[in-house]
C-alpha cells in the first residue's frame, strides 16, 4: 500500500511539470502503463515520468498564451518590455540600502541611468558566449535589404536597452537578500542574467525579418529518432505570409542553422491581416 501511495505521489509531481492543457491525459496515460510495470521495478519506471514530463513542455506545439500573443506584434513587445523596466525602476527607486556593503547601492531616480549602464557592460561580456551557444542566425536565400537589417538592429537594440532595469532591480534585490542566503545572489543573478539574455536572442531569431512579427503555428517535421538521413525540427510561418522559419530540433540534423524560406505573393490570397494564418486558410485549430 505505501508503495503505491508513493508511486502515485511520484506521477502527481511530475505532472505539474507537464503543460497544463495535456497534464489530465499524460497522468492517465502513465498510471494505465503502471498497471502492467512489475512491482519491483514500479517505483524506478514512476521516476521517469519527470523526464518524459519535461520533453512533453519542451516540445509542446499548443496554441500562444495571452503573454506570447501580446509579445507577437513588434509594438506590444517593446510595450510589454517598457512596462517591465518602469516597475522594475520604481521597485529600485523604493528599496532600501543593504544592511551591509556601501550605502551607495541605495539608488534613486537620478542614479538609474548609471545603474543600467553598469548592467549594460556587464550584459555585453555574456553576449558572445550566449549568441555561440545558441547558433548562428537564420540563414536566408534572398538577403534582406539594408532597411531591413537596420530595423532588425534597432528593434534588438531597444530590447536589450529595456532589459536592463529588469537586470539592474535582480541585482539590487541579490544584495538585499546576500546577507540572509551568502551564494542566493550569485547563483539567482547568474541565472537571471543568462535566461534574460538568451531570451531576447531567442525572441529575435523567431521573428519574420520582414514585418518582426514573431512565426506562429509551429509544427513539428520529422521524429527526432531519424535524424541521420532526414531533417528534424519544428517550422513555423509569419501571419502575414512572409515566410517560414525552420528551426533544427537536435544538433545532430543535418542542418543545426535556422532557415528562413521565404513565400512569393502567390500565397497572399491565404493570409489575411487580423487574422491567425490557420483561420485565414480556413484550417480550424487543434
Amino acid at each position: 500500500m505505501n508503495s503505491a501511495w508513493l508511486q502515485r505521489t511520484i506521477l502527481r509531481a511530475a505532472s505539474f511539470l507537464a503543460p497544463g492543457d495535456q497534464r489530465a491525459e499524460w497522468l492517465e496515460e502513465w498510471r494505465s502503463e503502471l498497471w502492467y510495470v512489475p512491482r519491483r521495478g514500479a517505483t524506478r519506471f514512476c521516476l521517469g515520468a519527470f523526464r518524459d514530463a519535461l520533453w512533453l513542455r519542451r516540445n509542446n506545439l499548443s496554441p500562444a498564451k495571452p503573454i506570447q500573443a501580446c509579445l507577437e506584434s513588434p509594438l506590444g513587445c517593446l510595450a510589454f518590455l517598457a512596462a517591465c523596466a518602469a516597475v522594475s525602476s520604481l521597485i529600485v527607486a523604493l528599496l532600501p540600502a543593504p544592511r551591509r556593503g556601501p550605502p551607495s547601492w541605495h539608488m534613486g531616480i537620478r542614479e538609474l541611468p548609471e545603474g543600467c549602464m553598469a548592467t549594460l557592460m556587464l550584459s555585453c561580456l555574456l553576449f558572445p558566449a550566449i549568441r555561440m551557444a545558441m547558433g548562428r542566425a537564420a540563414a536566408d536565400p534572398h538577403p534582406v535589404p539594408w532597411t531591413g537589417r537596420l530595423r532588425l538592429g534597432i528593434f534588438l537594440g531597444l530590447k536589450i536597452a529595456l532589459v536592463q532595469p529588469i537586470l539592474l532591480c535582480g541585482l539590487v534585490l541579490g544584495f538585499l537578500i546576500g546577507p540572509v542566503a551568502p551564494f542566493a545572489p550569485q547563483v539567482a543573478m547568474s541565472a537571471i542574467w543568462t535566461f534574460t539574455i538568451r531570451w531576447v536572442f531567442a525572441d529575435q531569431q523567431r521573428r519574420c525579418p520582414v514585418c518582426l512579427r514573431l512565426t506562429n503555428d509551429p509544427i513539428r517535421i520529422g521524429t527526432p529518432s531519424e535524424t541521420f538521413l532526414e531533417w528534424y525540427g519544428s517550422e513555423s510561418m509569419c501571419s502575414r505570409g512572409h515566410g517560414l522559419l525552420q528551426i533544427s530540433g537536435m544538433p545532430a540534423s543535418y542542418s543545426e542553422q535556422a532557415q528562413w524560406l521565404r513565400l512569393g505573393d502567390s500565397w497572399s490570397g491565404l493570409f489575411r491581416s487580423g487574422l491567425p494564418s490557420s483561420e485565414a486558410a480556413g484550417v480550424r485549430p487543434r
